[in-house]
């Protein structure tokens, strides 16, 4: 599961349908919230590049990540978000085999405070589910799963500290052909918040099969910035990954890339 950078409005709906000062840019331009807070939903789209996959690492990847946050008021207290993560992935010479297709879809959702508290902390907890891929191995499990998940958000002026993790439990019989769903997801984060260039992201998304152990631990770093297209407010950000570590069979290695664009809009 990929973390990012999320759009989300701190006080005023309005504010996106004007001229952004770069005052107002620090209003709406903090990341990584559970999108609960006034009725404001977030669509970031990615595009990430990966190198040396395959079990010789002389293949590439390129993927491109859809992952809106959709939050429905219960009440004057309580919202539900729901996160759904669907990403479309070409592989270039993995091993002499080239293809393209859809990993499993991951949708993970929260119930969270929408009351005055969550301006400085959230949290969140509620059910996952995963869709199953019907792509070779490298794409992911065929198996579908349920699951958890939750998160923690901290604010302070210039800071937002938090993670978001879920623990995914595979259905049915195993997949006789590549990983099962029995997974755990970790994804920490601290984002810096500039007065006038933007923000600074620093965090780190982990998966770790519970079958077999493997692992991987890639680590973002991402810096984000309000543009306007005409009067239309994006977020853009542009990144580095690299991976520490990862033990799937014909997992990327070493250096990577991202580039994203986030839209919010009052729902």
């Amino acid at each position: 599961m990929l973390c990012s950078l999320k759009l989300a409005l701190a006080q005023d709906t309005d504010s996106f349908f004007e001229a952004l000062t770069p005052g107002k840019e620090r209003l709406i331009s903090s990341e990584r919230q559970l999108q609960a807070q006034d009725n404001v939903a977030s669509v970031p789209i990615y595009f990430n590049f990966d190198q040396k996959v395959g079990l010789g690492h002389q293949g590439s990847t390129k993927y491109t990540q859809i992952e809106p946050w959709l939050p429905y008021r219960i009440n004057s207290d309580y919202s539900y978000v729901v996160h759904p993560q669907i990403t479309y992935q070409s592989f270039n010479n993995f091993d002499g085999y080239s293809s393209s297709g859809f990993k499993p879809v991951i949708i993970e959702s929260f119930f969270t405070e929408s009351n005055e508290t969550r301006l400085k902390n959230s949290f969140g907890f509620g059910p996952m589910v995963q869709i199953g891929t019907n792509m070779p191995a490298m794409y992911g499990s065929s198996q579908n799963a349920v699951g958890y998940s939750m998160g923690a958000i901290h604010r302070s002026e210039d800071w937002i500290v938090g993670a978001y993790a879920y623990q995914s439990f595979g259905l049915g019989a195993m997949p006789i052909n590549g990983p099962s769903a029995n997974n755990v997801g970790f994804q920490p984060f601290i984002t810096y918040i500039t007065k006038r260039y933007g923000n600074i992201t620093l965090d780190c998304e982990s998966v770790t099969n519970l079958d077999t152990g493997a692992h991987a631990y890639p680590i973002n770093l991402m810096g984000s910035k309000l543009i306007e297209v005409g009067d239309l407010p994006l977020l853009f950000t542009i990144g580095a990954r690299y991976y520490t570590v990862n033990t799937n069979l014909g997992g990327a290695q070493g250096w990577g890339g991202r580039i994203g664009l986030t839209y919010a809009f009052s729902h």
